[in-house]
């Protein structure tokens, strides 16, 4: 015989959840992505989404790291390659690429081309690194995870901003 479904109960279980979600600490969650050789962590509170990367139509005219615009759910999307536009090299086409999508208050429409995505990152476990002096006003922060590695926490506000990042033509 099939259990009985109880809505109300589930609707109360549920309800119980979503407010310890929203209750939890999530200031040091970060997004792990790559560029280049380089490590990045992003806010989850600035960050809309994390997709594959689209078909990109070029614009002419165009810096060569500032790879066009994308159709993402009928929104258009200038796209920038993160990387080259850092003086890193042109990041490679291949399927682990992924677009980095700022979040929408910040009201414009701009996807980061970035090597791969490396998970949830926790930067209370990670050492603050105040021995470096950031090479980019975007570069928020500087990190050394448990096994040592460098990471850069992203300050979306400050590359959305940045005047070299808005002048895109060539």
């Amino acid at each position: 015989m099939a259990k009985k479904f109880n809505l109300r109960e589930f609707q109360t279980t549920l309800s119980q959840q979503l407010q310890a979600a929203a209750s939890r600490d999530n200031s040091g969650s970060r997004l792990g992505f790559q560029v280049a050789d380089v490590n990045w962590l992003v806010s989850l509170s600035d960050t809309e989404e994390v997709i594959p990367v689209p078909p990109i139509v070029r614009v002419p005219g165009a810096c060569r790291w500032f790879r066009g615009v994308a159709n993402i759910r009928g929104n258009l999307f200038a796209v920038s390659d993160f990387s080259d536009f850092m003086g890193k090299g042109v990041t490679p086409e291949h399927s682990d690429c992924r677009l980095l999508i700022p979040h929408h208050d910040f009201g414009v429409n701009a996807a980061l081309l970035v090597r791969c995505t490396l998970g949830l990152k926790n930067i209370n476990r990670y050492q603050l690194r105040n021995d470096r002096a950031a090479p980019h006003p975007w570069i928020a922060r500087h990190y050394s995870d448990e096994a040592g590695a460098d990471w850069c926490d992203m300050d979306f506000a400050a590359l959305l901003g940045n005047a070299e990042f808005l002048k895109v033509e060539a």
